[in-house]
């Protein structure tokens, strides 16, 4: 299964990336091009369980996922159930003199309509990653 990495420098405080990109409630208003719906299912210490809609692949997606926070230098990604089940996605924030590097490594296993992006899933899922990060730079640098 497609292994990803995808790697990113955003002008602005490592702080502000993470709390922009954890605001699970907010990211369907900021990035509707990826993130359709996020309706949250529980929140417990430092997890968020989250059924979600995205865009991947050119797919439209619905999974549940836990997501694991430890602000703000890490968020893990398990998803729990749909067709990215059993994936896993580490983002990364470093602070660095030019901002905030991200750094996302995912491991992605794939089955229904993911399964259908064939043998260029690492490249698909990979573009739609960096489509991602460069809207999001263009919210959060602003």
């Amino acid at each position: 299964m497609p292994k990803v990495r995808v790697e990113k420098t955003i002008k602005a405080d490592r702080v502000k990336v993470f709390s922009t990109v954890t605001d699970f409630d907010n990211l369907p208003a900021k990035l509707p091009s990826y993130f359709k719906s996020m309706k949250i299912v529980s929140r417990e210490g430092n997890s968020v369980v989250i059924e979600e809609s995205v865009s991947m692949g050119g797919r439209e997606i619905t999974q549940t996922a836990k997501h694991t926070l430890t602000p703000p230098e890490k968020h893990e990604v398990f998803i729990m159930d749909g067709d990215a089940k059993d994936s896993h996605i580490l983002e990364t924030y470093e602070s660095t003199s030019d901002g905030t590097k991200i750094t996302i490594d995912g491991d992605f296993k794939l089955a229904g309509k993911l399964k259908l992006i064939g043998f260029l899933a690492a490249g698909k899922i990979k573009n739609s990653i960096e489509e991602v990060m460069n809207e999001f730079a263009k919210i959060v640098e602003h």
